[in-house]
């Protein structure tokens, strides 16, 4: 059974898709270096390979209505035809300043508060938290209104074409895997977590993955980080939001779920699964769910972002979890 990581990013605007997978490909690596040097040259040579699954496209899209964003995406992404997105440079060097950091504790994260202007309930943190909050609180009357003036999170809980044309992105490399009978780790981030419920949902409770179903084969390891799934409004809305008690939950897809949520992160807000979730556990539907606290001491251009995947995929307890999957 061949090993396979596959990486799903998370909201708001992105940079191209190869530039971008190269600068999450090298944030995974560090952090499997702080664990297992052996392990991360596994991952680094190909011997395990790597999928970045994107669909900045469709977010930059989706943000570029607002001019203070389209300002923003001054660069073109060459595989999504030229499409405006963010610029990537400058990303490498927050990446490596994190290894300037012996561990991730209490007293290195208030270093990078100090350091770089606190943007935890900034601009971004505000809009994320505030779209949340107004999806939580929506009736089924006015959610057509909360879809078009939300941002990306809201597009895709609320939007049936926009839901559809990002979880197809997920859909075609993990259910590839599924049948070659890959041994998986599929990590989320943020919204990714919720494509990637919604995704294992259906291929666990849909007919028309029955091929998927009868293979018997599942993601061994699945990581959330910076994961809204515990939000009530994100819940309401995922794919077996109106499904009866029963039918709720992926079923028998997922071995092990390990959730990592930094402290301070807006978009996990609620930063336990466990609890969420736990009827996943009492059916038998997976076998553990692990909820883990971090500090996340990204920081970029200024600004600390406890939310960023990159400093997620650097931090020592995501390399140890995925050495731990890596044979």
């Amino acid at each position: 059974m061949a090993q396979r990581i596959i990486v799903i990013h998370g909201r708001h605007t992105k940079p191209a898709k190869a530039p971008h997978a190269e600068l999450l490909k090298k944030s995974l690596i560090s952090g499997l270096s702080r664990v297992d040097k052996a392990k991360a040259k596994k991952v680094q040579s190909g011997k395990i390979p790597v999928e970045f699954v994107y669909y900045g496209d469709v977010n930059n899209e989706l943000l570029s209505t607002k001019l203070k964003i389209r300002k923003t995406l001054s660069a073109k992404d060459p595989d999504c035809a030229n499409a405006p997105c963010l610029p990537h440079e400058g990303y490498q060097e927050s990446i490596d300043r994190l290894g300037e950091f012996s561990k991730f504790s209490k007293s290195a994260y208030h270093k990078t508060l100090k350091e770089n202007k606190d943007f935890r309930w900034l601009d971004d943190a505000a809009r994320a938290f505030s779209t949340l909050t107004a999806i939580a609180s929506a009736s089924r009357l006015n959610m057509k209104v909360i879809a078009k003036a939300t941002e990306d999170m809201g597009a895709y809980l609320l939007t049936r074409k926009v839901g559809s044309k990002v979880r197809q992105r997920l859909q075609e490399p993990l259910k590839a895997a599924i049948l070659r009978g890959d041994d998986i780790c599929l990590i989320s981030h943020s919204m990714g977590c919720m494509v990637a419920y919604d995704v294992m949902w259906k291929f666990s409770q849909m007919s028309e993955y029955s091929d998927v179903q009868a293979s018997g084969n599942k993601v061994n390891l699945w990581m959330t980080l910076g994961c809204p799934l515990g939000e009530a409004g994100v819940k309401r809305n995922l794919y077996d939001g109106d499904e009866r008690k029963s039918d709720k939950h992926p079923r028998k897809i997922i071995k092990d779920w390990v959730n990592v949520a930094a402290k301070d992160d807006f978009v996990a807000h609620d930063s336990s699964m466990k609890d969420d979730y736990r009827g996943m556990l009492t059916n038998g539907y997976i076998d553990s769910i692990t909820d883990k606290k971090i500090y996340n001491c990204f920081a970029y251009k200024g600004k600390s972002n406890p939310h960023k995947s990159y400093g997620y995929l650097a931090h020592t307890y995501v390399g140890m979890r995925i050495a731990e999957w890596i044979k």
